[in-house]
């Protein structure tokens, strides 16, 4: 699990402070336990109460899961071994021949959703391409407040990341933000040291500090909290919305201001306790801020002057945002037949879809025919996300063709033994957060959420709470170096101790459980909707 990279990103070496259980060869053992487990679970068990297509899939489950936990191979190759297993073990219920359970397996990977998705990165792409993030981010950063103490530093840092990430992923946001904490935590610990006249082994002393550590986990985890306000924070959200609109679970989709209002609040609920949280693991450190405020002057002087590409950016993200509140907006002041018209003609995935098309068409140099994209970026876009976002899909399309999801819901609902919507969405969250802490949040809500429809179904009650609480736990799980890219990108920074992490994403993952399930419990109980009205 920690060996391979990590979405493009070196995951974080086992250092000699890891706990040795850290330092074993997961994905060794991964490798050979997955095709175990399964060949195991096909010869040595009968199907039983399980359709012979839904036993097929559970002994395939095994070893996807165990896969994407210990990552022999990229997440998303494992999900496309996935799929081709299940056609080559005859996994898929259907028919009509091998020409139709193909088209069964793979129709998920061109859901509407992974269009949504799609556009996101491309917004992304052209975002880093042309430092637009950067820019925003240093613009929190040097304003007046954000240098008056470490308390307001370390909520800039994380404001500046946190922000960014509601509109790109998680991942991006925490790249593009870590050589910058990174630039502070050694200004602080150099102009500090030259400040009191100590010596170099002082300053290493600060950038190992447990205020330096905050610096860190904020970057990481303030990603992960602005992720959950919009529906296209991050790919897990993508996943849920995937899913809401199969004919299986609401046959809708999800309206994006609806998600906002419920996922706005959340968020800065959450990042406020983070704050507090962290603030309390990292006591007042004496820091030579002017020396902060001047580095920071002359990383934003470095920029220069807006060029076009990004205002070409900003308009483009500008206009997309309004296209998607539209529907939402027409509804709120009773302009219904507008709002249909409009919803009809330019869904969410089509306006994402034209995301990549406009920042192709806009120049930056029209003279020399130099656009705001080129040729270069269609092949820096994360496709692995989307192909482990589509493999998700499919399994869990699968799950309730062959019976699989009813026969897990029904065994949970067992165990639970309450119909109570309260106790079945606080298992919803804490089963995404700590499933989340072993494998990829995607890989986490895809795995989790048919088995929560299926359990909401069987305690008769409405799905939507639990659901959503799978949906925002998943994208938790802060504990550890390997649970998230951004937990990995920080963590091999080789300042960041694992037991610091350990404490702060325990501390993060409750806070985040409380949070939601309370925020949720209130906006439903206020009658708060997540579909537009049809």
């Amino acid at each position: 699990m920690s060996q391979p990279s990590l979405h493009g990103h070196p995951a974080p070496a086992a250092s000699e402070e890891s706990p040795i259980w850290l330092r074993l060869p997961f994905d060794r053992i991964g490798f050979v336990l997955g095709p175990v487990l399964m060949v195991g679970w096909l010869t040595l068990t009968e199907p039983g109460s399980l359709t012979p297509e839904a036993h097929r899939l559970a002994g395939i489950m095994l070893l996807t899961i165990l896969w994407w936990i210990t990552e022999p191979i990229p997440i998303f190759a494992t999900g496309l071994l996935a799929i081709a297993l299940c056609v080559v073990l005859q996994a898929v219920p259907t028919d009509k021949g091998k020409v139709e359970a193909v088209r069964t397996a793979l129709a998920p990977l061109a859901d509407p959703a992974v269009f949504f998705l799609m556009g996101g990165l491309f917004l992304g792409r052209a975002m880093t391409r042309h430092g637009l993030d950067r820019r925003l981010a240093l613009s929190i950063l040097c304003t007046r407040w954000a240098g008056r103490g470490p308390g307001s530093l370390l909520a800039a840092v994380g404001l500046s990341v946190m922000l960014i990430s509601m509109w790109i992923s998680n991942t991006a946001a925490t790249a593009m933000m870590y050589p910058v904490t990174l630039g502070i935590i050694s200004v602080l610990a150099a102009g500090t040291a030259t400040a009191t006249n100590r010596s170099s082994d002082s300053a290493a002393d600060l950038a190992r500090s447990p205020y330096a550590s905050s610096l860190l986990l904020i970057t990481a985890y303030a990603s992960s909290v602005g992720g959950i306000a919009t529906p296209i924070g991050t790919a897990t959200n993508v996943v849920a919305i995937g899913f809401f609109r199969q004919p299986d679970y609401f046959g809708r989709s999800a309206d994006f201001l609806s998600w906002a209002i419920v996922g706005v609040p959340m968020m800065l609920c959450i990042f406020l306790g983070l704050f507090v949280w962290l603030r309390r693991l990292s006591p007042t450190t004496d820091l030579n801020l002017p020396a902060l405020r001047d580095y920071l002057r002359a990383e934003r002087s470095r920029l220069g002057p807006w060029r076009r590409g990004e205002v070409n950016t900003l308009a483009v993200f500008l206009i997309v945002v309004a296209m998607w509140v539209a529907p939402g907006m027409l509804g709120l002041i009773g302009a219904s037949e507008t709002q249909r018209a409009f919803s009809s003609r330019f869904p969410e995935e089509i306006t994402a879809l034209l995301i990549p098309v406009l920042l192709y068409l806009c120049p930056v140099n029209w003279r020399n025919r130099e656009f705001t994209l080129d040729r270069s970026d269609f092949v820096r876009i994360d496709w692995g996300s989307l192909v482990l976002f589509g493999s998700g899909l499919s399994l869990g399309s699968l799950m309730f063709k062959t019976g699989l999801a009813l026969q897990v819901g029904q065994a949970v609902f067992a165990m639970v033994g309450t119909s109570d919507v309260g106790t079945i969405t606080a298992l919803a969250v804490g089963g995404g957060i700590l499933l989340s802490e072993f494998t990829g949040n995607t890989a986490a809500a895809a795995t989790l959420i048919p088995v929560v429809l299926t359990l909401a179904r069987e305690a008769h009650i409405d799905p939507l709470l639990p659901l959503l609480g799978v949906t925002f736990g998943a994208s938790f799980g802060s504990a550890l170096p390997v649970s998230t890219p951004p937990n990995a990108i920080v963590f091999s920074s080789g300042l960041l101790p694992v037991r610091r992490m350990i404490v702060a994403g325990i501390g993060l993952d409750l806070l985040c459980a409380v949070v939601i399930w309370s925020t949720l419990r209130i906006a439903y109980g206020l009658g708060w909707n997540l579909f537009a009205d049809p």
